[in-house]
C-alpha cells in the first residue's frame, strides 16, 4: 500500500475544501495545496486536480482522509465515493473523529498556529500513520432515518432541559411546591394552570372554596378529593419563602412561556415519532417482536447499527454504544469502582437505555433483571440498574439481528407471565 500511493488530507469547511497532497512513502508534499468551494462544482474541480496529480506523478493508488466535522463532510465524501474517474485509484476513504487528528497534530511540530494547510496536512499525515478507524457511511434510506432519529434524540434532550428549567424557576416562585407535592406532576395540567395563570399573591388570596373549584375544573373532575388537594396547595403557599411581587410576576410570566414551549416540544416529539414509525415500516426486522421496544426505539437502534455484520460479537456492539466500563489497574492495584466509558455513539446508547427502561416495565424477564441489579448496586441504584439492563438488551438485539429471528420469551419469564395472567399459553 505504501508504494506509489498518494495520501490526501482534506480540511472541510462550510464554504471551502482545503486539500493537501503527500507521498505516502516519503511523506513529502506533492504539488501545491489547493482550495476549492465546498459545492458540486468545487468537488468536480477537486476530482479533476486529483486525477491530474495521479497521472502526472504516476501514482497507482489514492487514499483520502477527512475529519467528520458535523455534516460538512457528507456531500464531498459521497461524491468521491461515487466518482467513476477516481474509482480505479481510490483504495481508501477515511473519516476521522476530529479528536484523533487534534492530538496527532500536536506531535507534528511545536507551532501552535492554526491554518488550513496545517490542518489538512495533519489529516494526510494521520492517514499515512495507519491504525485507521473503520469508515462506514450507510445508504440514503438509512441516512434519512438517522436524521429523524438523531433529531428526536436532540429534541428529547431539549424537552428534558426545559422541564428541569421549569422546576428551577418553580422553586423561586414557590419553594415548597415540590416538597408538599399537592400534585404528583408539577407539569400536569392542573398544577401548570395554577402556576402560570396566577401569581403567588393571587393564589394566596383565593378563598379555599374557589381554589377547590378551580382544581376540580382544571382537573376535569378527575380528582377524588379536590378539597384535600386545595388544602395541600394552601399548605405549600404558607410554607414557601415569601417572594417580592415584582419577581413573582416576572417568574409567573417566564413559567407561562416555558410551559407553552414544553407543550409545543411534546407535540413535535409525537409528530416526529409518527414519522419515524411510518418510515421504519419499509424495513422488515425482528426487533418489533420484542415487547416494550416499539417502532421508534427499534428505528433508533437500527438507524445507528444498520448492518449487524459490522459487529461480529455483542461486546463490539456494546463498545460502539459506549456501554462498557473503565478498569483502572496499576501493578497489583485494581480500583473497585468502575465507571461507564460513555465513548462511542451517544445516540445508540440513548436508544439502548430508553429500550431498557421500557422493557423493564413491560417485559418480565427484563423487569426481574432490573430489580436484581437495583438491589446489587451500592449507589446510583436506578442509573446503574438501567445501564446493566441496557447491556443485556445489547446481547438480545445482536442475537435477533444476527440470526434474523423473532423474539422468544425465556421459559422462566413465560411461566411467570402465565401465572400472572392465568393463561395456559
Amino acid at each position: 500500500m505504501n508504494e506509489s500511493t498518494l495520501s490526501v488530507g482534506t480540511d472541510v469547511h462550510q464554504e471551502t475544501l482545503r486539500i493537501y497532497l503527500l507521498d505516502r512513502l516519503s511523506g513529502q508534499p506533492v504539488d501545491t495545496p489547493f482550495t476549492v468551494p465546498n459545492n458540486r462544482f468545487g468537488a468536480e474541480q477537486a476530482i479533476a486536480m486529483l486525477q491530474s496529480a495521479l497521472s502526472q506523478h504516476g501514482y497507482k493508488r489514492l487514499e483520502v482522509g477527512e475529519e467528520a466535522t458535523g455534516l460538512l463532510w457528507f456531500h464531498f465524501h459521497t461524491t468521491l465515493q461515487r466518482s467513476p474517474t477516481l474509482a480505479p485509484f481510490l483504495s481508501r476513504l477515511v473519516l476521522f473523529n476530529p479528536k484523533l487528528v487534534a492530538k496527532f497534530k500536536e506531535s507534528l511540530d511545536l507551532r501552535q498556529d492554526k491554518d488550513d494547510d496545517r490542518d489538512a496536512r495533519a489529516v494526510a499525515e494521520r492517514l499515512r500513520f495507519g491504525r485507521l478507524p473503520v469508515t462506514y457511511v450507510p445508504g440514503p434510506f438509512w441516512q434519512g432515518l438517522r436524521r429523524l432519529t438523531r433529531y428526536r434524540y436532540h429534541l428529547a434532550h431539549t424537552l428534558a432541559q426545559e422541564k428541569t428549567r421549569f422546576q428551577t424557576y418553580l422553586f423561586l416562585k414557590l419553594s415548597a411546591w415540590q416538597q408538599i407535592q399537592p400534585f404528583s406532576d408539577p407539569l400536569g395540567a392542573t398544577s401548570a394552570a395554577l402556576l402560570t395563570q396566577y401569581t403567588t399573591q393571587q393564589l394566596a388570596q383565593l378563598p379555599l372554596v374557589e381554589l377547590t373549584r378551580l382544581i376540580a375544573q382544571h382537573g376535569r373532575h378527575h380528582f377524588d378529593d379536590p378539597a384535600a388537594t386545595a388544602r395541600k396547595v394552601r399548605q405549600a403557599l404558607d410554607t414557601s419563602y415569601p417572594i417580592d411581587p415584582e419577581l413573582d410576576e416576572a417568574l409567573t410570566f417566564a413559567l407561562t412561556v416555558m410551559y407553552d414551549h414544553i407543550t409545543y416540544l411534546g407535540k413535535l416529539l409525537k409528530r416526529l415519532d409518527r414519522e419515524i414509525a411510518h418510515a421504519i415500516q419499509r424495513v422488515p426486522h425482528p426487533l418489533l417482536t420484542v415487547p416494550g421496544l416499539g417502532p421508534v426505539i427499534s428505528a433508533g437502534l437500527l438507524a445507528e447499527i444498520v448492518d449487524i455484520t459490522r459487529f461480529p460479537h455483542h461486546a463490539q456492539l456494546a463498545a460502539y454504544a459506549g456501554l462498557t466500563w473503565k478498569h483502572t489497574k496499576s501493578g497489583t492495584f485494581e480500583a473497585e469502582d468502575t465507571y461507564l466509558t460513555k465513548g462511542g455513539n451517544p445516540v445508540l446508547r440513548y436508544y439502548f437505555i430508553q429500550g431498557a427502561q421500557t422493557m423493564s416495565q413491560h417485559n418480565l424477564d427484563y423487569k426481574a433483571h432490573y430489580a436484581r441489579k437495583f438491589q446489587e448496586s451500592r449507589k446510583h441504584k436506578h442509573k446503574r440498574a438501567l445501564v446493566f439492563t441496557a447491556r443485556k438488551l445489547v446481547r438480545l438485539v445482536h442475537t435477533l439481528l444476527a440470526e434474523n429471528k423473532p423474539y422468544a420469551m425465556p421459559q422462566t419469564a413465560l411461566k411467570q407471565n402465565q401465572e400472572a395472567t392465568g393463561s395456559p399459553d
